[in-house]
């Protein structure tokens, strides 16, 4: 039953989530749009991280499994990206390889600011 509840409130906010996306007037995703309701109400101690327990580690254990569909997709449509698959993979790349360094001067920054309290 505890799993269930919690099962329960994710995809609560994944709803609310698709809700609130297909009334904004811009294209943004409902699954982004959920989880950033869902880590807001953590912020605001709303939801407590215990209430989202074992259901939320099995979630993130098994990651891999999410991405699949979109694997598949990719497998499918080869034809169509062989042509640009190397600036595809040269794109995929340099995203990498900045979202890295950023990542890493926004932990060194909020650190700093934070008076290394984290």
């Amino acid at each position: 039953m505890r799993i269930l509840r919690q099962l329960g409130i994710i995809l609560g906010f994944g709803f609310l989530g698709e809700i609130i996306s297909f009334y904004l007037p811009m294209g943004l995703p409902a699954s982004v749009l959920g989880l950033a309701l869902m880590l807001s109400a953590l912020g605001f101690r709303l939801l407590k991280p215990e209430q989202l327990g074992e259901t939320a580690d099995f979630i993130s254990t098994n990651m891999a499994f999410f991405f699949l569909p979109a694997a598949v997709t990719v497998l499918e449509n080869y034809g169509v990206i062989k042509p640009i698959l190397l600036q595809l993979l040269l794109i995929a790349i340099i995203s990498t390889v900045t979202t890295f360094f950023i990542t890493y001067f926004t932990v060194r920054v909020s650190r700093m600011l934070l008076g290394k309290r984290v």
